[in-house]
Formats: C-alpha cells, sequence, structure tokens
C-alpha cells in the first residue's frame, strides 16, 4: 500500500478519521503532506476547519496545502468529492507525490455499501472504496470509526466535528445514525465487521470477473478510429453476467464514465444482440450511442443528424468534398483503358451534360448497377453489409435526377459506355 520512499499527500478534512490518518502516518515516519478543500458551505465554521489543519501540518512539520471552492446547487456532496479529487489529482502532478491516502474507515465502506445496494447497483459498485486504487490508498478501511476516536483520546488529540455530518436531509447521515445503528441493535451487533467481510468476498470475486471481462474484451474488441467494436454474435453466447460486464467495459472504452447510466440501459444495449436487431441503436446517457451492424455493436459518440451536401463536377474538372474528405476527378479519355470498378468507373460522355453533381444519399434513391439487381439504394447497402452509420453521407453521383453512379459500386446501366460511344469520361474518388 505504501513503501518507503513514498511521499505520501493526505486528504484532511479536520475530522477524526483524516487527522488519525495523518498523525499515523507521520508516526510511522512516512513523508507526508496535507491538503485541505474548504468548500465554504457552513460560512466561519468551514474557515475554522481549514485554520485548524493548517495548525495541525505546522505542528506536523510538513507541507501544506489548501484551496478554497464554490460549490452551488446540485448534489453538493458529490461536487465537494468532485473538487477534492481535482486538487489531490493536481498536486500530485505538480509536487512530486507518490501516493494520495483518504482516511475512509470500514464504517465509510460499509455506509457507501447499502447506498449503492439501494440504488440498485451491482457488484462493482458494491465493493467501492478499495483499499489500494491506482495512487489512491485508504490505510483506515479495515478500521472501525471507535477505534479512530479511541486512538485520538489516548493522544489527547482533538479534531472537528462537522455539524453538517448530523443533516439528516442527507442519505448518508440518516444510515449511520438512524438505520445502521437500528440493524446492529435488531438484528447483528457485528454488522460493521459482517459486512465488512461481505465487501471483501464480492472484492475478490469481482477481481476475478473484471480478469474475465478485460480478457474477453482484449480478444473481441477492438478500436476503428473513434469507435469501439465488439462481435455481437460471439457476445451473444456468453453468460448472461458476462455480457453485461463486457457491455459496461465496451462503454468504457468509447469514453462513458458510466455516470447515469442504468441497468435499463446496458439491457437495452444487451438486447441489440437479439436476432433480427441490425440497424437499431440505443441511447446512453452522456452523449454516447451503441448501434447494432450487421454482426457487431459499435459504440460511439453519438452522432449529430447527417450534413447534407451538394457539389458540381465540371467535365473535365475537380472537386473536393470536405464532409468525406475526398476528391473527385472527371476527366475526358478515349476508351475504358481500365476495368470500372472500385473508386474509378467510366461513364458515356454523351448521356451526361457539362456537369454531374455529387450528393449524399437520399432514403428512396433508386439504382440500376451494371451486374446488380436494380432497387432501393437502401437494399443495395444492405446487401453489401454497409452499416446505417456509414449510409447518410456515401457519395452519389447523378445527372438530373438520375443516379449515375454510387461510390464503389458499378456504374448505372443507362449511362454505362457501349460500343458506339465516342466519347467517354473517367470518374475518379480519392482520399485527399
Amino acid at each position: 500500500m505504501i513503501v518507503r520512499g513514498d511521499r505520501v499527500l493526505v486528504g484532511v478534512s479536520g475530522g477524526a478519521d483524516s487527522v488519525c490518518l495523518a498523525l499515523v502516518l507521520k508516526e510511522l515516519g512516512f513523508q507526508i503532506g496535507i491538503a485541505h478543500v474548504n468548500h465554504g458551505l457552513r460560512g466561519n465554521e468551514s474557515d475554522e476547519d481549514e485554520r485548524f489543519t493548517a495548525t495541525l501540518a505546522q505542528r506536523l512539520g510538513v507541507p501544506y496545502f489548501a484551496r478554497r471552492v464554490l460549490l452551488m446547487g446540485g448534489n453538493v456532496e458529490a461536487a465537494g468529492r468532485d473538487a477534492r479529487r481535482d486538487f489531490l489529482a493536481e498536486l500530485v502532478a505538480a509536487s512530486g507525490f507518490t501516493k494520495i491516502a483518504l482516511a475512509h474507515t470500514e464504517n465509510d465502506r460499509v455506509e457507501t455499501f447499502f447506498l449503492n445496494l439501494l440504488r440498485g447497483s451491482g457488484p462493482e459498485g458494491l465493493v467501492s472504496m478499495a483499499a489500494v486504487s491506482g495512487r489512491i490508498v485508504r490505510p483506515l478501511i479495515e478500521v472501525s470509526r471507535t477505534a479512530v476516536e479511541a486512538y485520538l483520546r489516548e493522544r489527547n488529540h482533538s479534531w472537528r466535528d462537522d455539524a453538517s455530518n448530523l443533516d439528516l436531509t442527507f442519505a448518508r447521515n440518516r444510515l449511520r445514525h438512524d438505520v445502521i445503528p437500528r440493524l446492529i441493535a435488531e438484528f447483528n451487533p457485528n454488522l460493521i465487521e459482517t459486512l465488512t467481510r461481505t465487501v471483501e468476498i464480492f472484492e475478490t470475486e469481482d477481481a476475478w470477473t473484471r480478469a474475465l471481462t478485460d480478457d474477453w474484451i482484449s480478444k473481441n474488441g477492438t478500436n476503428e478510429g473513434d469507435d469501439f467494436v465488439i462481435q455481437g454474435e460471439k457476445l451473444a453466447g456468453e453468460p448472461l453476467a458476462l455480457i453485461r460486464r463486457v457491455i459496461r467495459q465496451a462503454l468504457r472504452e468509447a469514453g462513458s464514465d458510466l455516470q447515469n447510466v442504468s441497468f435499463e440501459h446496458i439491457e437495452a444495449v444487451r438486447s441489440l444482440l437479439e436476432p433480427g436487431k441490425s440497424g437499431k441503436r440505443a441511447e446512453i446517457p452522456g452523449g454516447l450511442q451503441v448501434d447494432r451492424e450487421f454482426d457487431r455493436l459499435v459504440f460511439r459518440t453519438t452522432q449529430n443528424s447527417p450534413v447534407e451536401y451538394e457539389y458540381q463536377l465540371q467535365i473535365p474538372g475537380l472537386v473536393h468534398i470536405p464532409e468525406l474528405r475526398k476528391v473527385f476527378r472527371a476527366e475526358l479519355v478515349e476508351s475504358e483503358i481500365a476495368e470500372s470498378e472500385g473508386e474509378r468507373v467510366f461513364v458515356d460522355a454523351d448521356s451526361i451534360g457539362a456537369y454531374v453533381r455529387i450528393r449524399n444519399w437520399k432514403p428512396g434513391d433508386y439504382y440500376r448497377p451494371v451486374g446488380l439487381p436494380a432497387g432501393k439504394l437502401k437494399k443495395l447497402f444492405q446487401r453489401a453489409r454497409i452499416p446505417r452509420s456509414h449510409r447518410t453521407s456515401w457519395p452519389v453521383i447523378v445527372a438530373d435526377s438520375t443516379i449515375i453512379w454510387v461510390a464503389s459500386f458499378p456504374v448505372s446501366r443507362e449511362f454505362a459506355p457501349r460500343g458506339r460511344s465516342q466519347k467517354i469520361v473517367a470518374i475518379e474518388a480519392s482520399e485527399i
């Protein structure tokens, strides 16, 4: 957890737990610094907390860092945690500390267990407050609040009591002062120790499941640009518990912090694995979406409505289409000097005018490509397994309202050169 040579930044509020942690680490000979965030929520009381922690740091002869923040509206508890986390992370980056020590006790862990259980959390939420999480360490996580206060009294050391910890409008305070004491009195006098052991059991099982998930993702997930893609058909055959874990991890890979992602959202993604769901989508809080594209699940940032575009391509001439990051060229040639395929086709020049138009695909487009059945372009896209997310911007070349060519497909029958063609136009698309 902490080794000799570590420089430990201790988050100290002034309460018994954090004061105890700073004293113990200093007593054990570790190099420490004290960081305090003044949320300003209790006026002069908050300022007294700051003065108290500054005095503590001075008495211990250790570096002291403080920041005042303004919390307004919303969930002030969550905002306070975020402000503290950001401050500690900045100090670690700027001041050479190797560990961040937080003073959570086993009581805090049990309270968090209950809070997450009541919110409907899965195993990941029930094992929060790990003893070690990256640079963050919680040395008191197996120590009771009673033991902490006894330690301070033995040394005749004071601490600050936060009156807001008695405010029963906060869910954690109701658990701490009402619900848990009644459960201890009426059901199990050793409840804190019992649930601590339960969390430790969940923690080891969660670590095992996480390892399975990471292994599955490493073998079956890929980054494609900004998207994260997994093989849907393969995932559908896995155990339900692993499916849900993989979905959550894939959301993380796509940039989600899983805030406000509920069980219903995970189930909405899981439903995309069912047969016949290609082309369907699940919306995820935080600006993400999951698309079923044939046998794949694609996790991506929510796409805005497709941008309509239309350009003229003079013959001969070229045009740059920034929406596609492509250049289209048209030139007159004496004959079909190469087969029409991919990003280059040959067109009967007499069947088109002085220019053609290049626009994005529109629902209802009808196409008669050489060598393929005529029909709605949407059906051609489906047969070619082109994902829906790619179709809206797919370039279509038209003369008047008739399709000449759809990029990557054959030229339309009406415009294909014939033996009597005197002039031939080569149209080619290339990446910028």
